[in-house]
């Protein structure tokens, strides 16, 4: 997770659901990431993000390479991330596409198949589906904000993650991970809560006010 200059990071805290309904809500963030990237325009790779210093196709990439590490953990429980995203992908967008439909499909047969005493590989699973949620959903909101898209969080699934990341990301996580939380506007609703609470500024939207599906 990042605030465009760091490393992605897995949270880690006592608060923790099942892992088929950690999945769930996984699956969840990871089709608003899904639509955020299908709205990305062919040109203009360059346009600014909310993440620092890194332009869109930045983001993008850093987006495949954290799907990536995801995935890794997923299966061994170790999370290894390039130093830097990398720059000569033609298409970034359709890498971070596919990237997080691997991780999807690894997340969602773990889930299915979570026999008794596999604990070792629930854990993975589980540590892979707590920190990607919050990761794809706020990145997601990124490549949304950097392509002036009008989208919006469905609200159960921005509530739940504001409930998930004010439990699990703690202070001392945030260095290299997420720049310090920022007052959100006084009508903020839980998207804005959320990606207010992971460093980014809801002002940049341009779709405040508008009313958010239920999903």
């Amino acid at each position: 997770m990042g605030d465009g200059a760091g490393r992605a990071v897995v949270v880690s805290g006592t608060v923790a659901l099942p892992l088929t309904a950690e999945v769930a809500l996984f699956v969840r963030a990871a089709g608003f990431a899904l639509e955020s990237l299908a709205e990305v325009p062919d040109a203009d790779l360059g346009r600014p993000t909310p993440c620092g210093d890194w332009d869109l196709r930045a983001l993008l990439l850093h987006l495949a390479d954290t799907a990536d590490g995801l995935t890794g953990l997923a299966r061994t429980g170790e999370l290894v991330l390039p130093s830097a995203p990398r720059t000569d992908d033609a298409d970034p967008a359709a890498v971070a596409r596919d990237r997080l439909l691997r991780l999807l499909g690894v997340l969602t047969s773990a889930a299915a198949d979570d026999p008794p005493g596999a604990a070792d590989r629930a854990a993975h699973a589980l540590a892979a589906a707590r920190g990607g949620a919050i990761e794809l959903a706020v990145h997601g909101w990124d490549v949304a904000t950097a392509c002036g898209s009008r989208r919006v969080m469905a609200l159960r699934l921005a509530t739940a993650l504001l409930q998930a990341a004010t439990s699990l990301v703690a202070d001392g996580a945030r260095p290299g991970a997420f720049a310090a939380p920022v007052a959100p506007p006084p009508d903020a609703g839980p998207e804005e809560r959320l990606v207010a609470f992971l460093g980014r500024r809801p002002a940049a939207r341009p779709h405040r006010g508008s009313r958010a599906p239920r999903r």
